[in-house]
């Protein structure tokens, strides 16, 4: 089953601003793993942050929300994985 991948408006400015070759890479990260198995591939968060889970690709990290009934993956943000400021940006955009 392929799951389907939604992106919050914002996401396309934080891939711009960490350039085209690592933008991709987490474009083909997401494709191939989120899309097949979203659950399996990210890891969940804590706290306020439980109903989020996170992907590492390489020096970032894809935060993102996983609805199963409906089979949908929501991107909620892009960032550095050293920038911690990621988590509350992804609790804002939700």
């Amino acid at each position: 089953m392929k799951w389907v991948i939604t992106y919050h408006k914002d996401v396309e400015k934080d891939l711009k601003s960490i350039g085209a070759f690592a933008a991709k890479r987490i474009l083909q990260a997401i494709d191939t793993k989120l899309t097949q198995a979203p659950l399996e591939f990210g890891s969940p968060l804590a706290r306020n942050l439980a109903p989020l889970r996170k992907l590492r690709v390489g020096d970032y990290r894809v935060v993102y929300q996983v609805t199963n009934h409906q089979v949908l993956v929501y991107v909620l943000a892009v960032g550095p994985r050293r920038d911690k400021e990621i988590y509350s940006v992804a609790r804002k955009r939700l």
